[in-house]
């Protein structure tokens, strides 16, 4: 599987979608609109700072699978990413683990309006990155997986796989690949999510495939009419050495 359940990575940090279980779902009592265990800045989900950007030439947006994000790398430092994207597009944030428990400092890279990545580091160093949460769907990994991408799309890819039911901390995850995909995609993880107006247009499905107690497959019936895509991609990095830096 590509996220593998309760694993060293989901200690690390959960990334799950943020619908609104109360828009959706009318009759729920109010909840928290994001499962305890998604992944947020101390200001906020992806709260984001509102500035322009401009164009970064030859920027590189490949994703490969537990080596790297465009020029990010497991060695990489905060200070290389201030070669890669300049210091202006870089703003200090924090994430949390799952249910709140552990908290990491992080690096928001705005790269234009509604377009993120997001670095977390082992430590305040900035020396060692954790994972690299990205939240812009023009990155994407050799075989065309990114934000956006559709539940038809990834099921070609991947083959067949079990989703984790949605809307709960450890929610909403592609798991069960074969063991050849989970291979050549480990450290990837991938969130998916019901479009919105299809989520209230058809909530029978929804709640079909809501909850801790269900994990369905990808093939499952309920899934097409919530017209699900990719809307989270966490690239983590192996456990490598931080560089040594000199004093």
């Amino acid at each position: 599987m590509i996220f593998q359940h309760r694993s060293r990575l989901a200690q690390i940090i959960i990334l799950t979608s943020s619908l609104c279980w109360n828009s959706i779902l009318p009759g729920r009592s109010s909840t928290n609109a994001v499962g305890a265990g998604s992944v947020h800045s101390s200001t906020g989900i992806f709260a984001q700072p509102q500035q322009r950007t401009t164009k970064i030439p030859g920027l590189d947006t490949l994703i490969v699978p537990g080596k790297r994000v465009g020029a990010i790398m497991p060695n990489s430092t905060y200070a290389d990413l201030v070669k890669i994207f300049g210091k202006q597009r870089l703003t200090a944030k924090k994430v949390y683990g799952s249910e709140g428990q552990v908290e990491f400092p992080a690096t928001l890279i705005t790269l234009g309006k509604n377009r993120f990545l997001t670095v977390a580091w082992k430590d305040s160093k900035k020396l060692k990155p954790l994972h690299v949460i990205i939240a812009d769907p023009i990155w994407k990994t050799a075989s065309g997986i990114g934000i956006g991408t559709s539940l038809a799309k990834l099921r070609q890819i991947l083959g067949e796989f079990k989703i984790t039911g949605l809307y709960w901390d450890y929610g909403n995850h592609v798991v069960g690949l074969s063991p050849v995909m989970q291979a050549r995609y480990t450290g990837l993880g991938i969130v998916v999510d019901a479009d919105r107006s299809a989520a209230r247009q058809f909530p029978q499905d929804l709640r079909a495939v809501t909850g801790d107690g269900v994990t369905p497959a990808a093939s499952d019936p309920h899934w097409k009419p919530l017209k699900m895509h990719v809307s989270a991609l966490t690239l983590y990095f192996p456990e490598t050495p931080a560089p040594k830096r000199g004093k």
